[in-house]
């Protein structure tokens, strides 16, 4: 179990406690130290055979986990990569919880021990790094098992970090509206829907999701986790204070089907291109901000790539 002390704001160890106390004698726990440990823990973990591999933090300990997870497994190799490892198990015990909440909506909770598991799409970013960073040319990319939001939906995620003393809906709602408050005119993108033509749109905000929530917002209320397919949602030319005034909405229901600034669809891949330096997250967590120079980005979604399931705190 890769477990982050300051999951929650902090409150993760008490969440935990009481899991731990069915569970504890047979679990092998390692804390994370610092931004990026899970990932690395849970490659030696895989490594080292354990059959079960449990994130025990909020989004961002569940993305780092399954990241890790894939990359040791080879997930985006071939069909049915990353399915050869061991279970990927979550244990929610942070402030948001976007993922579990997906995974118990659609497949209910199972004990730490059980090898029941689900297979689950996987979505994975790609992108050519620009002379901003240093490694000009490079191609990188990043594993996510929830969503992958570009634009205002990555401001948002800038703005949250500066935000101690909230979590959940509230964190990430405060984050938006500061984001939204300091955004300037949309700008044009060029956006690619698997083999269909490009579309050019002014865009606030792009989100390809695979469960339903993004920072405890409802962005796709009917999304399933193995359907093979993204759903999409596009925020376009909506002013300001048409912004604000669709977040309650967005937090309570999902985005409106018939407004002239929203557009939503489904797809199994998607590529962008933005005239100025793209701020993109993934699973709430930073992928790219506008100092790293770059414009373009591919996401791509790899079925079935991952055996999940998630794990109530109060079993």
């Amino acid at each position: 179990m890769i477990f982050n002390p300051a999951a929650g704001r902090r409150r993760a160890r008490r969440r935990l406690a009481g899991f731990l106390e069915r569970w504890g004698n047979r679990v092998t726990l390692r804390p994370t130290e610092r931004p990026g440990h899970a990932a690395g823990l849970a490659a030696t973990a895989t490594g080292e055979g354990f059959d079960v591999v449990a994130a025990a933090g909020g989004d961002g300990t569940v993305h780092e986990v399954a990241d890790g997870l894939l990359r040791a497994t080879g997930g985006a190799n071939g069909p049915g990569a990353g399915q050869a490892g061991p279970i990927f198990a979550v244990v929610p015990i942070g402030s948001a919880n976007d993922y579990a909440h997906s995974l118990q909506r659609q497949f209910g909770t199972s004990p730490l021990d059980s090898p029941a598991a689900h297979a689950v799409d996987v979505g994975r970013l790609r992108w050519t790094a620009s002379s901003a960073d240093g490694s000009d040319g490079e191609e990188r990319e990043r594993f996510f098992v929830c969503c992958c939001g570009a634009g205002l939906a990555g401001r948002v995620t800038l703005e949250s970090r500066k935000i101690g003393w909230l979590q959940g809906v509230p964190l990430y709602g405060l984050a938006a509206m500061r984001a939204v408050r300091a955004a300037g005119t949309p700008a044009e993108w060029t956006v690619t829907h698997d083999d269909a033509a490009p579309v050019v749109w002014p865009t606030r905000s792009f989100h390809l999701l695979l469960g339903r929530r993004e920072g405890g917002f409802l962005l796709a209320p009917d999304a399933s986790l193995n359907d093979g397919l993204f759903d999409v949602v596009r925020l376009g030319a909506a002013g300001r204070w048409g912004m604000m005034r669709m977040l309650p909405g967005l937090a309570r229901s999902g985005p409106p089907v018939a407004h002239p600034h929203v557009a939503l669809g489904r797809c199994r891949s998607a590529s962008v291109e933005s005239p100025t330096p793209l701020a993109v997250h993934v699973d709430g967590e930073l992928a790219l901000i506008p100092e790293n120079g770059v414009r373009s980005v591919r996401i791509d979604l790899l079925p079935g790539r991952l055996r999940a399931k998630v794990c109530a705190v109060r079993s």
